[in-house]
């Protein structure tokens, strides 16, 4: 999974993840915080990796694009 993160941070490197158990057996969520309206823009940066370990490994894992942390973006006093 830390491949995903660092392809997505080659791209925007102000990425922050938050990673989580999946539902199901073998999996993980990725909670991916940047900064774009274009979720394409991330997804389709690790969607091919996320298709080969499904098929390959039976390893679902998926990717969510949310806006930049909520630590990030706040002001700073």
């Amino acid at each position: 999974m830390e491949h995903l993160c660092t392809k997505i941070r080659a791209h925007f490197p102000e990425a922050t993840f938050d990673v989580w158990a999946y539902p199901m057996p073998r999996g993980a969520i990725i909670d991916a915080h940047v900064s774009t309206d274009d979720d394409f823009a991330v997804l389709d940066l690790v969607n091919p990796a996320l298709d080969a370990w499904l098929l390959a490994e039976g390893l679902a894992i998926s990717v969510r694009v949310l806006g930049p942390s909520p630590e990030t973006s706040m002001p700073r006093g």
